[in-house]
């Protein structure tokens, strides 16, 4: 089986989201073509890219379950584990986005913007957002607030949302998070200034090691008139945090 699939790789560039291959025989193929130093003759594009990811997972996943099976779960016997590692590999795909797709769609949103008619602050704020924490891979629920100050164009406000959401669902720092944004915002927009304002629940520290729950990582980042000038940033933390709704 594996041979055929080698030979109709070399022969007509098999797709890698092809229905017909599972997450095994999907690794096996790329696996083989890096081996014989070939990899980029694949032409992965994002649909190719996210279904090689999901293999992978699927097949972590797979192995997880293993672990699990040794600690004295009867994991082959319970039906509740059947297609188990699909489903974690196709949740954590939701979870993590691809890069190239994510910075594709914030070039889109730049060049879809609107004359600025006033130099006032914009605040987009108590934004909920998801991602994963690189160190242990867990989930984190952010609560994101973000703001510019237009020099000659601004993004629709349904924009800053997105930004935020889409930017978190990443192997990402919350402290990197933080400064992307506001990088993205002061460079990119072009504006005279940026800041945002994220809380976020790390699942790393409240579901295992120090247990701690309640706790909240708070991180800000300032651009431009934000950094410079302190009345501006304290109007925006003040807006901010105003009415400030528990996060869980």
């Amino acid at each position: 089986n594996t041979a055929r699939l080698i030979l109709a790789l070399s022969e007509t560039s098999v797709v890698l989201s092809s229905r017909s291959l599972n997450s095994r025989q999907i690794l096996c193929l790329y696996e083989h073509t890096c081996a014989h130093g070939s990899s980029e003759s694949l032409g992965l594009n994002m649909e190719d890219q996210k279904n090689l990811a999901a293999a992978s997972f699927e097949e972590g996943y797979r192995l997880i379950l293993q672990g699990i099976d040794k600690l004295g779960y009867a994991v082959d016997d319970d039906a509740n584990f059947v297609g188990t590692a699909a489903r974690a590999a196709k949740g954590l795909a939701q979870l993590i986005l691809n890069k190239d797709e994510v910075q594709q769609e914030i070039q889109d949103m730049l060049t879809k913007t609107f004359p600025a008619k006033y130099k006032d602050m914009v605040i987009s704020k108590h934004n909920v957002a998801f991602g994963v924490c690189p160190h242990h891979l867990l989930p984190v629920v952010y609560r994101v607030s973000l703001a510019y100050i237009p020099t000659s164009k601004v993004l629709g406000i349904s924009k800053l949302s997105r930004l935020a959401k889409i930017l978190a669902r990443a192997p990402m720092l919350q402290e990197d998070l933080t400064h992307e944004i506001s990088r993205i915002l002061y460079e990119e927009l072009q504006s005279q200034g940026s800041a945002t304002y994220i809380e976020g629940l790390h699942m790393c520290m409240a579901s295992r090691g120090a247990g701690a729950h309640e706790t909240r990582v708070v991180t800000s980042a300032m651009r431009g008139a934000f950094l410079d000038q302190m009345s501006t940033r304290q109007e925006f933390i003040k807006l901010v945090t105003a009415s400030h709704p528990t996060l869980i």
